[in-house]
């Protein structure tokens, strides 16, 4: 895959974001389409959140610009295109219901299983599966579960994160860069282009969403982000010795699987339904500790560009050392902000205040 097709879809897809984004602003002011300050949220005027629609609009117009011109280059990916549209466009629509009316989080789930399902059915999933001490293994009904938890947990992955001005969208260009490079490492076409249309997309988006932001993404933004990376991932499969290691994509995304991780860990020992939404998310710890929005996105920033330091050294050294090491610094953080989490008084402060209302608003 040359440099020239790699710069001519970050710039279409940045040329078209140019024109969305502004697009979707304009329209939100027009009808009322704005995410407006409320009790648990920190913007204090109102902001549209038609991010999801731009992303959506970028992602294919560019899709199908490239996929005609180089259609010789991308064949062996343009027959699951129309199934990866397909999910795309279930988690959309979920997405920019759930921006204009709450969803019930069970409905919400099944749209995203019904993305998953689409891309089972045209081909896109986690088979064989490399077990420890076992060897390679290939079952229906294991490679559907798989691939079900796969494209579920990475499609949740980054709205966790969706909670400051620039983090969803810095974490995910940071992401979609090494995934660029991974493409271009493996030679895999149909990871290049994803990678750089998304990466040409978020470069024009955080002009406009960095502090103070003038659009959000949303959750049809957020949740639809994170499906693309489920796709990606989908693409490269990478034969490893552990179904941990299933795909180097995956590590790109520490950051949101590790906000993840942090808040199923949270809610399990709390006692709290997995489903329901809270402010004790990672980056609202980091706010207490006294950091400034600011400052904490660039700390998870810095995160992300460590993950993303891990998974680029997978590739050219010792594929087991290295992934030890990574293990080890995601143990490292998540134990760091859990003994915060029970050690410092301002936090356990505010967790109890947390608990407090979450459970006043449960009785009522």
């Amino acid at each position: 895959m040359g440099r020239g097709f790699i710069l001519l879809t970050m710039l279409l897809s940045a040329a078209i974001g140019l024109l969305t984004v502004p697009l979707c602003i304009r329209i939100s002011h027009r009808f009322d389409l704005l995410d407006r300050p409320g009790r648990h949220k920190r913007h204090k005027r109102p902001v549209p959140f038609l991010g999801g629609v731009a992303l959506f609009l970028s992602v294919w117009l560019t899709v199908l610009v490239m996929s005609l011109v180089f259609h010789r280059t991308l064949a062996d990916y343009t027959p699951v295109l129309p199934y990866v549209l397909a999910g795309a466009m279930i988690i959309l629509l979920v997405g920019l219901s759930d921006d204009l009316q709450p969803v019930n989080p069970w409905v919400k789930l099944g749209a995203q299983v019904s993305a998953g399902l689409v891309l089972y059915l045209g081909g896109m999933r986690i088979e064989p599966v490399a077990v420890p001490f076992i060897g390679m293994v290939s079952h229906g009904g294991l490679t559907f579960l798989l691939t079900m938890l796969w494209v579920v947990g990475l499609t949740n992955a980054v709205n966790l994160i969706d909670g400051l001005d620039g983090l969803a969208g810095g974490v995910g260009l940071i992401a979609a860069g090494t995934m660029l490079v991974i493409g271009m490492l493996y030679a895999v076409s149909g990871v290049v282009l994803f990678a750089s249309v998304l990466v040409g997309f978020l470069v024009v988006f955080l002009l406009f969403n960095r502090y103070p932001a003038r659009i959000f993404l949303g959750d049809s933004g957020s949740l639809q982000l994170g499906y693309y990376f489920a796709v990606v991932s989908l693409l490269v499969p990478i034969k490893s010795f552990t179904a941990a290691a299933l795909y180097l994509p995956l590590l790109t995304l520490g950051v949101p699987l590790l906000e993840t991780v942090s808040s199923i860990v949270r809610r399990l020992l709390s006692g709290r339904q997995l489903m329901r939404a809270d402010r004790r998310h990672l980056f609202h710890y980091l706010e207490l500790l006294g950091l400034s929005p600011r400052r904490v996105v660039l700390v998870f920033y810095g995160c992300s560009l460590v993950f993303s330091g891990f998974t680029l050294a997978m590739y050219f050294w010792n594929r087991r050392l290295v992934f030890g090491l990574l293990v080890l610094f995601m143990v490292v953080i998540l134990g760091a902000f859990f003994i915060l989490l029970t050690t410092s008084s301002r936090l356990r402060r505010f967790g109890r205040m947390s608990r407090n209302g979450e459970n006043r608003r449960m009785e009522q």
